[in-house]
C-alpha cells in the first residue's frame, strides 16, 4: 500500500478518462492515436476493460507508462462467471511485471443484474460474493497490485452503504486484515440528475437518512458525493483515511439507462468543468447554484475518471464519448484545448525575467479580479458607474464569478454580506486568494475605491 501511495504522489493530475467500454482496441495503433489526445487533456489515469482469458498487450501498457498514465485494470464479467484462479495468477503476475498497480474484480455486486437470478435470491448474498472475491484480491496482493473494492450500484438492489459495512465486517471477522489494510474503494460518481453537492459531509451530516428512505430535508449519497459515504463506512472499521477511485464521471446515470440520455451537451460541459476545477483544488460555483461555492473534493480521492474517452460506431455509448466516432468532439474537448493553449500562449509572450504574481501558482493565472454581484434582475448600473475610475487605474479582470475569482491572486469584492456570504470569502482565502470587501452605498464605494 505504501509503494502504490508513493506512486500516486507522482501522478500530475487526479484527471483520468474510461477508455473504450471493451477490449478491442489495444494496438499500437490505438495507443498512437489515443494516448497523445489523453495526454493533451491533461488526464493521469485511464480505466481499461480486461478480458479473464486474454492479456491486454504489455507495448500498450509501455505506451501508457511512457506518457506517465496509470492504468487501472477492470475485470467487468458478471458474478455469473467464475473466474479461473489458476489461469488469473499467470495474467496478474504479467501485469504485475508490466506496471499494472490496481485492479478491479467484479462490478456493481449489490445490483440483481450482476447476478444469475437463482443466486440472487438465496441468502447471505454478501458471503457469496466475497467468498469469489478473497481468492482474486489476495492473489492480487500477492503479485504487488492493489485490489479496489468493486464499485457498487448507486442504492441498488441490496442498498449500497449497507452491502459495504456487511463486507468490511465480514472481512474482519475472516481475519482478512491483508485486504483491509490495502483497502481502496472505488465509486461511482453519477450526479443523479441532482447539484454536485448531494449528499456532501456524508451520514456525519445528513443524520437521518437511511436505507431506502431519505426524509424530507435530508440528503443521501445518491450523487457524485457517493464515495463520501462510503469512505465513512469504511472508518468504522480501517483506523486510517480509506482512499478511493471515482469511476464514470461526468454523467447524471449509468450510461445504459434510458433517462441517462437526457443532458445537453452544454450541461454536460458545465459539469465536467465545474469536476475538474475540483481537482485542482480551487473554489468552485455550483452550476445550479452561481452564488454557492461546492464542497472541497476530498484529498482522498486519488482519481476521477470520466465517461468516456472513445467508442465504436453503432454502440450505445456512442454519443457520450468525448471523441466520436465520426470525428466530432464534446463541447469539454474544445474548451480544455482551449484553455491549454492559452496559457501556453501567454507564458510563450511573456518577458523572459518577468515572473507575473499571478503566474507564481497555476491555480492562480490571475493577478487581481474584481468581484461583482449578479443579481435575478440582472447587474446594477450604479455598480458599473462606481467603479470605472478604478478600473481605468487599476485594470483589473472583471466578473461575477466566484470560480473566476478564486483564479486571481488579488480578488476585490464589491457588496455586502447579502451579495458575498462571509464564507463565500473564507472560502475564497482558502483557495490562497488575498480578499478585500468593499460595500456600503453608492457613494461609499466610490470613496473606498478611490482611496486605493
Amino acid at each position: 500500500m505504501k509503494a502504490f501511495d508513493e506512486l500516486v504522489s507522482t501522478k500530475q493530475s487526479r484527471m483520468g478518462f474510461h477508455y473504450f467500454p471493451n477490449s478491442l482496441h489495444y494496438t499500437d495503433k490505438d495507443a498512437e492515436m489515443w494516448i497523445p489526445e489523453i495526454k493533451a487533456l491533461g488526464a493521469s489515469w485511464l480505466v481499461l476493460t480486461s478480458e479473464a482469458d486474454r492479456a491486454i498487450p504489455e507495448t500498450f501498457f509501455a505506451a501508457l507508462k511512457e506518457a506517465g498514465i496509470e492504468p487501472i485494470v477492470k475485470f467487468e464479467k458478471g458474478l455469473e462467471n467464475h473466474l479461473e484462479t489458476i489461469d488469473m495468477r499467470t495474467l496478474l503476475e504479467a501485469y504485475a511485471r508490466w506496471g499494472v498497480h490496481s485492479i478491479a474484480f467484479f462490478d456493481r455486486p449489490n445490483a440483481r443484474s450482476s447476478w444469475p437470478g437463482s443466486e440472487w435470491a438465496q441468502n447471505g448474498l454478501v458471503e457469496r460474493f466475497l467468498d469469489r472475491y478473497i481468492p482474486l484480491a489476495g492473489m492480487a496482493l500477492d503479485c504487488d497490485i492493489v485490489p479496489l473494492f468493486p464499485a457498487l450500484e448507486p442504492g441498488g438492489n441490496f442498498w449500497d452503504t449497507a452491502f459495504l459495512s456487511l463486507a468490511l465486517i465480514s472481512l474482519a471477522r475472516r481475519n482478512r486484515v491483508d485486504l483491509l489494510d490495502n483497502l481502496v474503494l472505488t465509486a461511482y460518481s453519477h450526479t443523479q440528475n441532482k447539484t454536485l453537492n448531494w449528499g456532501a459531509g456524508g451520514p456525519e451530516r445528513w443524520t437521518d437518512a437511511r436505507p431506502y428512505f431519505t426524509p424530507p430535508g435530508e440528503q443521501d449519497q445518491l450523487g457524485f458525493r457517493a464515495y463520501e459515504w462510503y469512505t465513512a463506512t469504511a472508518a468504522k472499521f480501517v483506523q486510517r483515511n480509506v482512499p478511493s477511485i471515482l469511476f464514470g464521471a461526468g454523467v447524471p446515470h449509468r450510461p445504459s439507462a434510458i433517462v441517462h440520455k437526457d443532458w445537453t451537451d452544454e450541461k454536460h460541459l458545465e459539469i465536467c468543468l465545474a469536476i475538474l476545477q475540483l481537482l485542482q483544488n480551487n473554489l468552485v460555483s455550483d452550476p445550479d447554484s452561481p452564488t454557492m461555492p461546492l464542497d472541497p473534493l476530498s484529498n482522498s480521492v486519488l482519481a476521477v475518471n470520466f465517461w468516456l474517452l472513445t467508442d465504436d460506431e453503432g454502440s450505445p455509448y456512442a454519443p457520450d464519448a468525448w471523441f466520436r466516432p465520426d470525428g466530432s468532439t464534446r463541447q469539454i474537448v474544445n474548451e480544455i484545448k482551449a484553455k491549454t493553449v492559452d496559457m501556453k500562449t501567454l507564458r510563450a509572450e511573456m518577458p523572459p525575467d518577468m515572473t507575473p504574481k499571478g503566474m507564481v501558482r497555476e491555480s492562480h493565472p490571475i493577478e487581481h479580479y474584481l468581484l461583482l454581484p449578479c443579481y435575478e434582475w440582472g447587474v446594477a448600473d450604479w455598480h458599473l458607474d462606481v467603479i470605472r475610475p478604478y478600473v481605468k487605474k487599476y485594470k483589473p479582470t472583471i466578473g461575477f464569478s466566484l470560480t473566476q475569482a478564486a483564479l486571481a491572486e488579488k480578488v476585490t469584492v464589491i457588496g455586502n454580506s447579502q451579495s458575498f456570504s462571509d464564507d463565500q470569502l473564507e472560502v475564497l482565502r482558502a483557495s490562497g486568494s488575498k480578499v478585500e470587501r468593499i460595500s456600503g452605498d453608492g457613494t461609499s464605494i466610490a470613496t473606498q475605491l478611490e482611496e486605493r
